[in-house]
């Protein structure tokens, strides 16, 4: 007969990835076991990349995400029910530097963020958002 206790769980243990929050051993399922970090949100317009218009207004979170079957760790973005996307992290450190040194992309990331006669853009349902 066993003795250990019917209320009995199994116990967290540490995990070896610094950024991981996932309290492995405290998980239900296997899959449960992902390694993630905690998430940094942030509100946003998104819109499908082939698609024109406005875009949605969303809140994003980013954060990291090992699966236990991953060789390396992905930046995810996810944003409403079942839609994210995963970038390798050498991909996103990549995709942060052109965002910020790389002229051209830069030039027109911050053009993009003025409307038309550098107003700007609409914002009517970001203000007063609580992401």
């Amino acid at each position: 007969m066993n003795r250990i206790p019917a209320e009995h769980r199994a116990q967290a243990t540490r995990c070896a990835f610094v950024w991981c929050t996932t309290d492995h051993g405290e998980t239900v399922h296997p899959a449960d076991e992902t390694h993630r970090s905690a998430g940094t949100g942030f509100a946003a317009r998104v819109r499908d990349g082939l698609v024109g218009g406005a875009g949605v207004f969303t809140e994003i979170e980013v954060g990291v995400v090992r699966r236990p079957d991953d060789a390396e760790s992905w930046v995810a973005l996810e944003f409403g029910a079942d839609c994210s996307i995963a970038i390798d992290a050498a991909g996103a450190r990549t995709l942060g530097r052109l965002l910020l040194d790389a002229p051209d992309m830069a030039a027109a990331v911050d053009d993009g963020a003025a409307g038309v006669g550098g107003e700007a853009p609409p914002r009517d349902r970001a203000e007063g958002f609580d992401g």
